[in-house]
């Protein structure tokens, strides 16, 4: 009898104990500050992007009657991404995604690298463009964000004259990271 009260006792001062501390994913942040390092991740990115700035890994194999991933380049190409620092699984996953989207697009058309252009990858998909552009203005240009104060938020980044760009970041272990870029 004495071991069951005391076991109740303990049973409570536990269940109190627990119930005094505050959850820690639910303490308001700052919107500014978190403005600010949704703009930075965005920025940043931006300024590690540039192709000067990454080597660059050809993951189509397209020697044979038509062009398909080579999955063990894709790994490279996608590990090299993710050392950035910018981006999280889920922009892997979205990226891995659309290329096999388009892998098998080329099957079926028997599209072949070598010939032309495949589709799906004619233009940067990083740049939603085929010609490089104003890197300065796409580390520094104002950045919108929808979302604040949740853990996914839709960016734009306002580029003036150019056809802004949209990007949706996750917050992963209290860090922003983008998990899609837009090309629409």
């Amino acid at each position: 009898m004495k071991m069951r009260k005391l076991f109740v006792i303990c049973l409570a001062l536990t269940s109190f104990s627990a119930c005094q501390e505050a959850p820690k994913n639910n303490v308001p942040t700052d919107p500014k500050a978190e403005l600010a390092a949704i703009t930075d991740v965005v920025h940043n990115f931006y300024k590690w992007y540039p192709p000067a700035g990454i080597e660059r890994i050809d993951y189509v194999d397209s020697e044979g009657e038509f062009s398909k991933l080579d999955m063990a380049k894709v790994a490279a190409y996608h590990a090299q991404m993710m050392k950035s620092g910018f981006l999280s699984q889920a922009f892997i996953d979205n990226d891995m995604a659309y290329l096999k989207k388009y892998e098998a697009i080329w099957a079926k058309g028997k599209e072949n690298g070598n010939e032309f252009p495949l589709s799906g990858l004619d233009y940067d998909r990083f740049l939603c463009s085929q010609e490089i552009e104003d890197f300065k203005l796409l580390t520094t240009a104002p950045v919108e964000v929808q979302g604040l104060g949740t853990e996914k938020v839709t960016a734009i980044l306002d580029l003036e004259d150019y056809t802004a760009k949209k990007l949706e970041l996750v917050k992963e272990n209290g860090k922003w990271l983008i998990s899609r870029i837009f090309c629409e």
